[in-house]
């Protein structure tokens, strides 16, 4: 790779970043997601995302333990190795998506208990209930999708 080339990807690599920083996410957290991205393992080292994006090590922790919280990366070790990696999932959209039903479950349940006291008759009560209506449609509808998603996938390996 020549030098060009790095510097196109490194410019990528940032402006993908700030996407993810518009979307939400925390700019050093995207930015280590992004560096992860754009390596064809998928997989750095602490001391290697450090390298990459010329930060200290305190600040690719604190990234990648959001990461990981976020279930969009995991940490791990090489067997046989002292060295501590950070690996996107594969397949890391579905595997995030798929992941997120239990929390949406919590805002459905709290959104109905809430319509339960403040009653179904109240403009409170009847905002929860929107709000509990709502996320069980966007539950069903990611059920959905992600079966699609699945057999979508499928047919790609079976194509190739």
């Amino acid at each position: 790779m020549t030098r060009a080339d790095e510097g196109a990807i490194a410019g990528y690599r940032e402006r993908f970043a700030q996407i993810m920083v518009e979307a939400g996410m925390p700019r050093m957290a995207a930015r280590v997601y992004a560096a992860l991205l754009v390596t064809d393992s998928g997989q750095l080292s602490a001391a290697e995302l450090a390298e990459q994006l010329e930060v200290g090590a305190s600040a690719i922790s604190g990234a990648v333990k959001y990461l990981v919280q976020v279930r969009l990366v995991e940490r791990g070790r090489e067997p046989g190795t002292r060295h501590d990696y950070c690996r996107i999932h594969e397949h890391t959209w579905s595997h995030f998506i798929s992941q997120s039903d239990p929390m949406l479950v919590r805002v459905q349940d709290g959104a109905g208990e809430g319509t339960a006291i403040l009653g179904p008759d109240t403009p409170a009560g009847q905002r929860l209930e929107e709000t509990r209506r709502f996320f069980a449609f966007m539950r069903e509808e990611i059920r959905q999708s992600m079966a699609k998603w699945s057999r979508l996938q499928a047919a790609g390996r079976e194509a190739r």
